[in-house]
């Protein structure tokens, strides 16, 4: 980057110029001395600050770099003061009051402009001031016949023209605020003035020298002097038209101001010291070491003094940006934040009810303040009026002043102006992360009556970078936590799928495995009772056709063993090692076919039975269609079911139980032929237990030990005449009423044997002889029931009165009228008067 183009003709004659003017004072009868050497030096330099002057095309650049061509030229212009030459005073008649109207240019209007009126009146002035010095410079000469002599006093007319415009610019600067300049211009203005209060300092100072005669024009001093004011000046402007210096210019000034009442302290009192200490060393080397703590201090306080005087309303904004972000440091949460922050923002606003507050976006979060100054984080609406302001203007800092003057001419941020005031808040701070907006900050008002200045904002700014990284991190953190914590409960839900598909899994399993076993499986394993005659022929027959591939039907009346009959054939034949499956075919007869052949969403007994054996239960109470499609499937060895496409083979064998031969159902038209034909291709009956007189005793004994398992209870025996009566029964419900029988009596049962009373009636039985309660007297009974009373309440007669609901003195009565319990009873006469 380069100077503006407007200036490539300035950069290459104003440092040759310069240097002529220092080749003509160098070829006085004097020369230059060293000093003079060092000015003519620094004048070159600034008249080639359009070569080093790069600050790229910004407001006042070109007018900053010829106001240092010109103070260098008039340096260079100023040497050797008592040879000067026509040339040297003319140039420095024209130069000074052209560097003195620049001066108050630039001040109306760089950074801004504040008025165009008085431009060329100024200039003109400047022109008139350089016309009369360079008058003044010329020998007399002669105009319309007369002969003119300039005062030489005019000749202090360019320097004061000078002077009097650097004065005049720091006084425009110094009434910026007042004009209304916004804060970027009041932070350029103040590196101006930093600039032009020593320049103007040292260049009245000068002037002031030179005109009481109280040094000599070519006095060192002097041109110290000027050369000191040329510099200042020239870098008090360069500073204020760089944008990257405007921030620190409030910090800057404070510093300056503090250093400069402080070096006048300490100016002042190394005066006094000089003037009253001795020429000892020592004693002058404690005093210097007392005057450089003394100067810390005033250091110190000077710092403390001009941040509470010059910073913007006491500096409590400034310092509560550093408690903000000391406290951001250690935040962990919203709340936190609010604490370390808003508290701090508040504090600063000088009133106790301001409301800062901050917005979140993701997720839309408030954060605020309560009365007691306590956090408050509660779920609300991200304003939409933030985003569109920072989607126009990226994530500068909004202050409530130009958005409220903005509203007639912009009516879009009408909303955004509403938001601030309602907050009364005095600016936005923008929170970004990573250049992503995720929330805003309102700065709360208050009691504060100045306008924000460039370092408040700036540093409200950074304070919105810091604020949005710490908030990114922690709603971060939240997210992931909220994230991990849906995962667990994922995860906890997917356990207990887990868990409750196992348990389905195992309840299935149970299911298949007593589907399969059918009822009573426990009894299945018990070996079977076979003394009689009957029994060993049924083992015998069982023996014979167990081996043979066939279908076999099993005849027996209700409550026969014939699951464990068909067991024993199962283990016995070739398909032992395959299922053996137990199918009651009077359990669904509604669901008959989607029972035996299958659904597409359940296996049927056709499919559980594969490879193995299937025992139909009570086979005559399928219906006859079903029997059907069984006869076909058994025929064609392949099932095919209704809501399926296609038929899966069956290799099973089949074993049926019915209650009544086969034969005469078919005659009667209640059960298929084709079926009974494959059934009874072997037929097995079961003999009735009235036909096992042999075994009963035996069967007694294992149904008095299942009894005695399922009540809880020890084992027990049977005493003989209870045996010999279940032995005179017919047992028309054969094992299954034997079972039942033998049920109540252990249950009714008080000692270690079934007793012949426990047992209960049975058809065919000798009834068991008892005792007629009725039997005897009214007395005779009455006698009984008290003596029974008694005996219940264990001799307490108030008790058996209650039981027996009588009056305590009518049972005593009756117990001495029957003589229970040693009462005797009282004679007929008891009672009547005697005689005398």
């Amino acid at each position: 980057m380069s100077s503006s183009p407007k200036s490539r003709i300035l950069p290459l004659f104003s440092p040759a110029a310069a240097l002529y003017l220092v080749a003509d004072a160098a070829s006085t009868v004097h020369g230059l001395d060293t000093g003079e050497w060092v000015v003519s030096a620094l004048g070159v330099g600034l008249s080639a600050t359009p070569l080093w002057l790069r600050l790229g095309d910004v407001r006042g650049a070109r007018r900053t770099a010829s106001l240092g061509v010109l103070f260098g030229i008039a340096l260079c212009a100023s040497l050797a003061p008592r040879a000067m030459s026509l040339l040297r005073e003319i140039t420095l008649a024209c130069v000074l009051p052209l560097a003195g109207v620049l001066l108050v240019d630039l001040a109306l209007r760089v950074p801004d402009k504040l008025t165009s009126r008085g431009r060329a009146l100024l200039t003109l002035g400047g022109l008139v001031v350089a016309a009369l010095g360079s008058a003044a410079s010329l020998p007399p000469f002669d105009a319309f016949g007369e002969l003119v002599l300039v005062p030489s006093s005019l000749l202090y007319a360019p320097p004061a023209a000078a002077a009097i415009g650097a004065a005049l610019a720091l006084v425009i600067r110094l009434m910026r605020r007042r004009l209304g300049s916004p804060p970027e211009a009041l932070a350029a203005s103040a590196w101006a003035v930093m600039g032009l209060l020593p320049g103007t300092a040292c260049a009245g100072a000068a002037l002031g020298l030179v005109a009481t005669r109280a040094l000599p024009v070519d006095s060192g001093w002097i041109g110290a002097l000027a050369s000191a004011a040329a510099l200042c000046v020239l870098l008090g402007h360069i500073a204020s038209i760089d944008p990257r210096r405007r921030p620190r210019a409030g910090r800057a000034l404070r510093g300056y101001v503090a250093g400069a009442l402080t070096t006048g302290i300490l100016g002042l009192s190394a005066a006094g010291l000089a003037r009253t200490l001795p020429a000892d060393p020592i004693l002058w080397g404690v005093a210097m070491g007392a005057l450089w703590v003394f100067g810390t201090a005033v250091w110190r306080a000077m710092q403390r003094v001009t941040h509470w005087l010059l910073a913007p309303f006491g500096g409590r904004l400034l310092d509560a940006l550093q408690v903000a972000e000391r406290g951001l440091l250690s935040a962990t949460s919203l709340s936190e934040i609010a604490g370390g922050v808003l508290l701090a923002l508040r504090d600063a606003s000088g009133d106790r009810d301001a409301k800062p507050v901050i917005y979140i976006a993701d997720p839309d979060r408030e954060v605020s303040l309560d009365a007691a100054g306590n956090a408050r984080v509660r779920p609300a609406t991200f304003p939409p009026s933030i985003t569109e302001r920072f989607d126009a203007d990226g994530t500068r800092v909004v202050v409530a002043q130009e958005i409220h003057a903005a509203v007639v001419r912009h009516p879009e941020v009408r909303a955004l102006a509403e938001l601030l005031e309602g907050h009364d808040a005095q600016c936005l701070v923008p929170l970004s992360a990573s250049g992503e907006l995720i929330g805003g900050m309102l700065v709360a008002h208050g009691r504060r009556g100045s306008a924000l200045s460039l370092e408040e904002i700036e540093g409200l700014r950074e304070l919105g970078e810091r604020l949005g990284a710490q908030i990114s991190l922690i709603t971060a953190r939240d997210r992931a936590q909220r994230k991990v914590g849906e995962l667990a409960a994922e995860r906890d839900r997917l356990e207990e799928q887990v868990e409750e598909g196992l348990e389905a899994r195992d309840r299935l399993k149970a299911d298949a495995r007593a589907l399969s076993e059918g009822r009573a499986a426990s009894r299945r394993q018990v070996a079977p009772v076979a003394y009689s005659p009957a029994m060993r022929k049924l083992e015998e027959r069982i023996e014979d056709v167990a081996p043979m591939d066939v279908p076999v039907a099993l005849v027996a009346e209700g409550g026969s063993p014939v699951d464990r009959v068909a067991r024993r054939i199962h283990e016995q034949s070739a398909r032992a090692s395959g299922p053996f499956v137990v199918a009651d075919c009077a359990c669904r007869p509604e669901d008959a076919d989607d029972t035996l052949f299958g659904t597409q969403d359940q296996p049927g007994w056709l499919r559980l039975a594969e490879g193995g054996t299937l025992l139909l239960a009570d086979v005559p109470a399928l219906p006859l269609a079903t029997q059907k499609l069984l006869a076909e499937s058994l025929a064609a060895r392949q099932a095919r079911p209704a809501d399926i496409g296609g038929a899966y083979p069956i290799d099973l064998r089949v074993i049926a139980t019915t209650r009544v031969p086969i034969e005469p159902l078919v005659e009667t038209g209640m059960f298929d032929a084709e079926l009974a034909r494959w059934l009874t291709r072997a037929t097995l009956e079961v003999p009735p237990l009235r036909e096992r007189k042999e075994d009963l005793s035996s069967l007694v004994l294992l149904a008095l030990d299942r009894a005695c398992r399922v009540l809880g209870r020890a084992p027990v025996g049977i005493e003989q005449a209870a045996l010999q009566l279940l032995e005179k029964h017919v047992w028309p419900g054969n094992l299954r009423e034997l079972q039942h029988v033998i049920d109540r009596a252990v249950a009714a049962a008080e000692g270690d044997k079934v007793r012949r009373a426990d047992v209960p009636p049975l058809a065919g039985a000798e009834p068991v002889v008892l005792e007629d309660p009725l039997e005897g007297t009214y007395a005779e009974l009455e006698e009984r029931v008290l003596r029974q009373a008694m005996a219940r309440a264990s001799g307490n007669k108030s008790e058996a009165a209650r039981m027996l609901g009588l009056k305590r003195t009518t049972f005593l009565d009756k117990l001495r009228r029957h003589g229970i319990d040693g009462a005797k009873k009282k004679p007929a006469d008891e009672g009547a008067p005697l005689a005398s």
